[in-house]
């Protein structure tokens, strides 16, 4: 495992860690990224369960003997959540703000599976490639629709914040579509993981420390941290380069 690799696993279990915690505080579903529905008689046993879950998965990231189950895991929790509890949103909204919160929990799951071994042959590896490069597209179409909600969330002090806005946007999308057409995959990848990451160091960590117990801050530090590592854990995936090559 190489440094890049073994430091996203090692960020993802701290950040899974964080996460459980944050479902056991609040006794509660972890926002729009656990969108359950209102008034639900089973929303607080389902944030002990999740709780679990992912202080477990975190956890097991940090033990190679047990890596690959807590990946097993934590990447199939999340993809619990992608299915039962956004894709419905889906269904009944229509729009790219459900479609978007489909994508980043697709995106974790998918990042997360990078380190289980179940995808590690080629035509596996291509259907993880396209669905991490499809979920990267929804990000950018994100930023296009919902551009001045994104802007207000560009720092102050940095200069022509709608311009910026639709310039990430456009990266999430040409790198989508890299890893969609195969085409520099690894690179692609990596730009996105260093724009994520510096969405983690100039927005949500600042945010927190603007607000420490600003429960949607927290979560959003979260949230946003474990994409982060899911594009490095793709970025840094040996079978990568080789899902290229196979044929659908």
């Amino acid at each position: 495992m190489d440094k890049v690799r073994q430091a996203a696993t090692i960020v993802a279990g701290i950040v899974l860690v964080f996460l459980g915690i944050l479902n056991l505080v609040y006794r509660d579903s972890l926002m729009t990224w656990q969108p359950t529905p209102a008034g639900a008689s089973w929303t607080v046993p389902f944030a002990f369960l999740s709780g679990i879950i992912l202080i477990l998965g975190g956890l097991g990231l940090f033990l190679p003997q047990w890596r690959t189950k807590a990946a097993m895991l934590a990447s199939g929790w999340i993809g619990l959540w992608a299915l039962l509890l956004h894709l419905p949103h889906v269904v009944i909204a229509h729009d790219t703000g459900a479609l978007l919160g489909l994508g980043e929990a697709s995106a974790n799951a998918l990042g997360l599976a990078t380190l289980t071994g179940c995808f590690d042959s080629d035509r596996r590896a291509l259907a993880l490639r396209l669905g991490f490069g499809l979920c990267l597209v929804i990000f950018g179409v994100s930023h296009f629709v919902y551009a001045d909600f994104t802007a207000q969330m560009v720092p102050a002090w940095l200069p022509q914040r709608l311009g910026i806005a639709y310039l990430t946007g456009t990266i999430h999308a040409l790198t989508g579509l890299c890893l969609l057409a195969g085409l520099r995959v690894r690179i692609a990848a990596t730009i996105e993981a260093l724009m994520m990451s510096s969405f983690v160091l100039l927005l949500h960590i600042p945010g927190v420390a603007a607000a420490p117990q600003d429960r949607l801050q927290l979560t959003m530090l979260g949230m946003a941290s474990l994409l982060t590592c899911g594009a490095w854990l793709v970025a840094s995936w040996p079978r990568l380069e080789r899902s290229t090559t196979a044929r659908a």
